[in-house]
């Protein structure tokens, strides 16, 4: 393979220093001697090049129209929309490796395949958008019948775009075998999001740590932000200092206001803190200062599927988790031994957790080691990396056959 092969990522719904695409892939590929370059469609325009050397541009999204529905309608039938300025930057960079994230970028996948110069194309099918859609019904229960279909339409859909594409990626083994079942078993591969940071972790003793709990992440209702507020409130009871910490991004954007309020009318001020986003390289010290990690989605259909990175974070934290009864969360809590399933439901289940994890130091000890040496055995994301490299080399060994044979 020639010095400085070039790739480019591309994204709209992911921000520049997305964790897996800027600090797991860009950066360290960057390091390796790849030429790396990041495009995405965000809320400003921005150019430039990253403390890490990385040269990206932001592409300011246009809007349509204050509706959301209307304004997805117009961006798709306007021919001078976000995407189609996204093609043209891409192709301009003229990459050997197109490796893009998210669903909408499907519309110009096809198109940087037939690129002259035959570029490998990777699609990381980040998450499963046909089951986030359906999950919206069993949300909200609402336009049901149109939002079933509009699911099944975007499934057919994005399986029928992959087609074209060197490999799809996913991040879990479902997401995979729903791509290999239609694309073939070679065509679709899985590169688990493990966690980078875990060699920031600091052995600080118990009495030193600020926070009981943390839940670091999407904070959303559907994700357990106010069974967590009522468990805690339940949990103080027994524990009247107890401390709970939320890290994350709320959405909708009043979520926040919702919790708040919620802790004001349950006197848990002094017991609970909200922080907003919190930059990558940060989130270590928060994990370094709590004990128990908190994992507790809703058994929706989408989250049911998704890996949720903050396993693999929490363990390498040494941080024994209290998480679902379903799915991943599941699966890896009860394999590794590092935690407890509860009901996500039923705050008083997890209130039980809580103080059982506070109590029992012996039980503390166990799971908290057991994660830690997990993560250092099996989980670390060096491992993935290798992996993504070792199909970058592959399929870059391919194009230039087929280049050399006229094909």
């Amino acid at each position: 393979m020639k010095e400085k092969v070039k790739i480019c990522f591309l994204a709209d719904k992911h921000g520049l220093y997305d964790d897996r695409i800027y600090w797991k892939m860009a950066v360290p590929l960057q390091k390796k001697g790849y030429e790396v370059s990041y495009l995405l469609i965000g809320n400003e325009q921005q150019k430039g090049v990253t403390k890490e050397g990385i040269d990206y541009e932001v592409l300011k999204v246009k809007t349509f129209s204050k509706n959301r529905y209307l304004n997805f309608v117009l961006k798709n039938l306007n021919p001078n929309n976000n995407y189609k300025k996204l093609f043209k930057k891409a192709a301009a960079l003229q990459a050997e490796i197109y490796h893009f994230h998210d669903l909408w970028i499907n519309k110009i996948g096809k198109k940087l395949k037939r690129l002259k110069h035959k570029p490998v194309v990777f699609y990381d099918a980040r998450e499963p958008y046909a089951e986030d859609y359906i999950s919206l019904i069993e949300a909200n229960k609402i336009f049901n019948i149109i939002l079933k279909l509009f699911a099944h339409l975007v499934d057919k859909w994005e399986k029928k775009m992959a087609e074209k594409y060197d490999l799809v990626i996913a991040n879990e083994n479902t997401v995979r075998d729903n791509f290999r079942r239609k694309l073939g078993k070679k065509k679709a591969e899985t590169i688990f999001n493990f966690t980078d940071i875990y060699k920031d972790y600091k052995k600080i003793s118990l009495l030193e740590k600020k926070y009981d709990f943390i839940y670091c992440g999407g904070i959303t209702e559907s994700r357990g932000a106010i069974k967590i507020l009522e468990a805690t409130k339940i949990a103080k009871k027994t524990i009247p200092e107890i401390r709970v910490v939320f890290v994350g991004r709320y959405s909708p954007e009043n979520l926040k206001q919702k919790l708040q309020k919620f802790i004001d009318e349950n006197n848990l001020k002094k017991n609970v803190q909200l922080f907003s986003f919190v930059k990558y390289e940060g989130v270590s010290d928060f994990y370094n200062l709590s004990k128990i990690g908190l994992i507790t989605w809703l058994p929706l259909k989408a989250l049911t599927i998704k890996m949720p990175i903050k396993i693999f974070e929490y363990m390498a934290f040494a941080l024994p988790i209290i998480g679902s009864n379903f799915g991943h969360i599941k699966k890896y809590i009860e394999q590794e031994n590092c935690g407890i399933v509860v009901n996500p439901d039923n705050p008083h289940e997890i209130s039980e957790a809580m103080c059982n994890l506070l109590t029992d130091s012996a039980k503390y000890k166990f799971y908290s080691t057991n994660g830690r040496k997990a993560t250092l055995e099996k989980y670390k994301w060096d491992f993935e990396l290798g992996r993504l490299i070792n199909f970058y080399t592959t399929f870059l060994q391919e194009r230039e056959k087929k280049l050399k044979n006229g094909i």
